[in-house]
């Protein structure tokens, strides 16, 4: 059963900093939200994370942090993965042909994919060069 969004002027806000920004927790957005909206709450703004949640407009995602990071659920951009920085906790998302080929592997197999989800842990350059060798 599809679900009907209506959007307040305060969903609508959350949503678009996910859109612009992606890949922010609760807090990262609380702070972007206030830039706009001053009197918004940190209540508010997990209501909205919940409410699109239950309409799988967004995904939460775990990073190793210990807390939810949230993206917006885009259709047309496909499957992502994403190398995670263990240093400095940067995360860069990635497409690429071997999510294709992925694709590929399950529809061989016989197997259909309703969500693919990739992380990758290591250390950016930055951090790998902080490195002893």
């Amino acid at each position: 059963m599809e679900q009907s969004i209506r959007l307040t002027k305060r969903r609508s806000l959350v949503l678009d900093i996910l859109r612009e920004h992606g890949h922010l927790d609760a807090y990262e957005l609380l702070e972007m939200a206030r830039k706009k909206d001053s009197r918004i709450s940190l209540a508010t703004v997990y209501r909205a994370l919940a409410y699109f949640r239950e309409r799988d407009v967004i995904h939460g995602r775990t990073f190793g942090e210990g807390h939810t990071h949230f993206e917006i659920h885009d259709a047309e951009t496909g499957s992502h993965a994403h190398f995670i920085c263990t240093g400095c906790g940067r995360l860069r998302e990635i497409t690429g042909r071997f999510m294709g080929d992925l694709e590929q592997l399950a529809k061989k197999e016989k197997f259909r994919i309703s969500r693919v989800h990739l992380d990758m842990f290591g250390l950016c350059e930055e951090c790998a060069a902080k490195e002893p060798r």
